[in-house]
């Protein structure tokens, strides 16, 4: 695989799995300066700057390559045996003193923000404080229980079941991704019939979409062009959450593969060299970022561990 190399000389390699927003958002700066690694459990096609990947596998590239790795939301989608020889596998192909940024989503916060609305809906139970305990419930577990893609998410905005505020606060951006504004005061989703749907589209523009439809329900595809079934089980293609993480734990997780100087930093800061031109985590609609998380960071401190190993 090609490395790319930054306007700054700098090597850095980024690693994530999906995420809608995101990619609108952030591509510009990732596919051109970044080296990048998309994690996928099933084949997909290559080509361009992104490789997808198993990053359950060892990581692609020699020892000491990059200056920097950024893991976005994928720490989550591994057991933590596989999160540990993942974590490994980043500090063999840092470079020493290269910097190694993880953001997950945060369990200290999901499991606040839990409690604070059991304490609101026991002294207030409104049809506003129930609805959003709920998700707060779902999301605690929904993606780590799901058995379908979208789990019971996908479900209960279908059916328009949610506190938009609530919900954006908790999600950032990402909730736009599913989320269809309710019309005034009915609680009903504004949606086009599907008349009115196909209607608006040309007859071409109606074969390709039928056309892009039938292939994502029926084929998946594998580097030499032939197909295969698409398994949507979210276990498989690891859309579930395996396990999750807070700052301490991602602390012990980093610290045990030979990590030093972890750090907790906010979605604005980094010690990547050259942060302040990519702000992969900031929206780019404000000043907020694109999905909440705990974002941490540490040191590939090689030289003192290999002083370290000598010395014992």
């Amino acid at each position: 695989m090609n490395i790319t190399r930054a306007t700054d000389g700098r090597v850095n390699l980024h690693i994530w799995r999906t995420g809608e927003s995101y990619f609108q958002q952030k591509s510009p700066a990732f596919l051109k300066e970044w080296t990048n690694l998309k994690f996928s459990a099933l084949p997909r096609p290559e080509g361009g700057a992104i490789r997808h990947y198993d990053i359950r596998q060892p990581l692609p590239f020699p020892d000491d390559t990059f200056d920097s790795v950024y893991a976005l939301h994928i720490i989550e989608h591994l057991t933590p045996e596989e999160g540990g020889e993942f974590v490994a596998e980043v500090f063999r192909v840092l470079r020493s003193g290269g910097i190694f940024r993880v953001s997950t989503p945060d369990l200290e916060e999901i499991v606040r923000a839990y409690l604070e609305r059991l304490e609101e809906c026991a002294q207030q139970p409104t049809k506003r404080t129930i609805v959003r305990y709920d998700w707060a419930v779902l999301e605690l577990l929904d993606q780590m229980v799901r058995d379908r893609r979208g789990g019971l998410m996908r479900e209960m905005v279908k059916q328009g079941y949610y506190d938009a505020d609530y919900s954006r606060e908790r999600y950032g951006d990402v909730f736009d991704e599913f989320y269809r504004p309710q019309s005034s005061g009915s609680g009903v989703t504004v949606r086009k019939t599907l008349l009115g749907r196909v209607s608006s589209k040309s007859p071409a523009e109606l074969l390709r979409t039928i056309g892009r439809r039938l292939k994502r329900m029926l084929f998946g595809w594998l580097p030499n062009g032939k197909s295969a079934p698409v398994d949507d089980d979210p276990r498989k293609t690891r859309e579930s959450n395996l396990w999750t993480y807070d700052r301490f734990s991602l602390r012990l997780l980093l610290e045990g593969q030979g990590f030093k100087k972890f750090s907790v930093k906010s979605y604005a800061e980094s010690d990547i060299v050259g942060w302040e031109r990519y702000q992969f985590d900031r929206s780019n609609h404000g000043d907020h970022s694109i999905e909440p998380s705990v974002y941490v960071e540490a040191c590939a401190d090689k030289e003192n561990a290999a002083q370290s190993t000598e010395r014992s």
